[in-house]
């Protein structure tokens, strides 16, 4: 059976726990994916068939800031483009079932070929304050609308209260809690160095150039990944580091290997996306959430990660209190107390076992269903061969 999977490509935690659920249905199904730019490119490194598409919308930003007006009214992209493109290739690839995570394109086009589709979401329902709810509030109204004739509404995150993202979901019948969906089988590390990680957006350049500031001033041992190389060298220059590995300070143009980087992490420090959050909770790292500003989504996970206390929410307008927050990370036990506890949670919620489970029984049903529909349409023409030889009186 073949199962095809549509990646949003705006922030890369839609490409990775996408990637999870490859590795965990590859022995069992053929699969496939849609992505577009660096989430293509990165899927085909895992030697996976990838159909191009187009994107939706351009996440935009400056100086730390989201600009949610130019993200969702710009006009440099077309969801109706991306939906005939996406038309085509599932036609095409002709799948037995289609997840789809934070590609809404791809669910329509499903939904005019009538193939059955799981949606994949950490948000559908996102309040923050009047200035973003006035466009995003409308616009999740209108995606819950796709997302209710979905087969299932998967949240890779842990079930209530410890769910992360719960500032940002309205509850569905069709919603299942998987637990985190992370790459990797989760290892004890050195814990030796702070990690940044800032999702590969330049417009939250200052929270790697501030920890670099930071960790030359306190000695901190520190390992910076930028998600690109023109980001790096800016660093490197305004660092005023003679290379990218210098004594205490590791800068990171590019990596694919986030594993062995977040498990012999200390602690992380990132922006508030939510696949970094629940990758750094799985392995029981205390985070220091900085998220982008007017971003509701990255403002709620962070705002849980302060209530759960396994981490420090800050504004990115206080990044001058993030050598006060690194401290009280390290002196208040709490936070790795509870950190540790949202890692024995991670591995009671399996989401690569779980959605696997999930998948398998709606492809067993459908199945049964084409099964029965076969022997019912054999059966109702034998029925209408045998009453035309002898007529019914």
């Amino acid at each position: 059976m073949r199962i095809l999977i549509s990646v949003c490509g705006e922030g890369f935690g839609h490409t990775t726990r996408c990637l999870a659920i490859g590795e965990s249905l590859k022995d069992s199904y053929e699969i496939a994916y849609i992505a577009y730019g660096k989430s293509k490119y990165f899927i085909e490194k895992y030697n996976f068939k990838v159909f191009e598409t187009f994107p939706e919308i351009k996440l935009k930003g400056k100086d730390g800031k989201f600009d949610i007006t130019s993200t969702i009214f710009n006009k440099e992209y077309s969801p109706k483009k991306a939906i005939k493109k996406e038309y085509e290739i599932i036609k095409e690839y002709n799948p037995d079932l289609i997840i789809s995570d934070c590609k809404y394109s791809t669910v329509v086009a499903a939904k005019l070929l009538k193939k059955p589709v799981i949606c994949i979401s950490n948000q559908n329902y996102t309040k923050y304050k009047l200035k973003t709810d006035l466009i995003v509030y409308p616009t999740m109204k209108a995606l819950n609308m796709i997302n209710r004739r979905c087969e299932k509404f998967i949240v890779p995150d842990f079930p209530p209260p410890y769910t992360v993202c719960e500032y940002n979901l309205k509850i569905l019948k069709n919603m299942e809690f998987i637990g985190p969906l992370i790459r990797y089988d989760v290892e004890d590390g050195n814990e030796d160095y702070i990690l940044s990680v800032i999702g590969g957006f330049e417009y939250r350049y200052k929270i790697l150039e501030e920890l670099g500031k930071i960790a030359l001033k306190n000695d901190f041992n520190v390992k910076l990944v930028c998600g690109s190389y023109t980001v790096a060298k800016k660093l490197k220059n305004d660092l005023n580091l003679p290379s990218y590995n210098y004594k205490n300070v590791e800068i990171i143009p590019m990596t694919t290997n986030m594993k062995d980087l977040i498990k012999n992490a200390e602690l992380v420090i990132s922006h508030g996306g939510h696949s970094t959050i629940m990758e750094s909770l799985s392995f029981g790292k205390p985070l220091i959430v900085i998220p982008d500003l007017d971003h509701p989504e990255q403002c709620n996970n962070a705002k849980k990660v302060n209530e759960l206390c396994c981490g420090i929410s800050l504004s990115y307008k206080e990044l001058c209190r993030l050598e006060e927050a690194i401290f009280d990370i390290r002196n208040m036990k709490i936070y790795k107390r509870n950190a540790l506890k949202m890692k024995e949670l991670a591995k009671k919620y399996n989401g690569k076992k779980n959605i696997k489970k999930i998948i398998d029984e709606i492809l067993e049903n459908k199945s049964k269903i084409n099964k029965y529909y076969l022997t019912d349409k054999i059966s109702h023409k034998i029925i209408t061969k045998l009453k035309w030889k002898f007529p019914i009186r």
